[in-house]
């Protein structure tokens, strides 16, 4: 699943996309997150984080595989911190470029330029 980010970033915004992921009915155990918050405002501090990721991993933990973020270096420290709050970090990691990304999804490189066309439309579109 694929998923980009490019407005506000609060606990409000993340409830409604935890709540859009469990709500489809196809997921399986395992399926995987990438989700590109490059072009995201994020307003929280260091409470709300923490409390934002104890909420993702009770909703998320027993259907997901793996958690991938794909973040700017101006938004690397709150979103690592935001992981290091998770409870399994193996599950979720911080990237800020797609190639280790993709690695660690394990998704070979060849579909690189795929993923990429479909950020940059998610990014682009209203």
């Amino acid at each position: 699943m694929i998923i980009s980010h490019r407005n506000l970033l609060n606990k409000e915004t993340i409830g409604r996309i935890i709540t859009e992921i469990n709500a489809i009915p196809f997921l399986r155990e395992d399926y995987f997150v990438l989700i590109d918050i490059r072009k995201a405002i994020i307003e929280l501090d260091s409470d709300e984080i923490a409390d934002l990721s104890n909420f993702v991993y009770d909703q998320l933990d027993h259907r997901l595989q793996k958690f991938a973020i794909l973040s700017p270096n101006a938004h690397l420290s709150k979103t690592v911190q935001f992981v290091r709050n998770y409870k399994h970090s193996s599950k979720y990691q911080v990237f800020t470029t797609l190639e280790p990304l993709l690695n660690w999804l394990k998704v070979p490189q060849s579909r690189k330029y795929q993923i990429q066309i479909k950020l940059d439309y998610f990014n682009q579109s209203s």
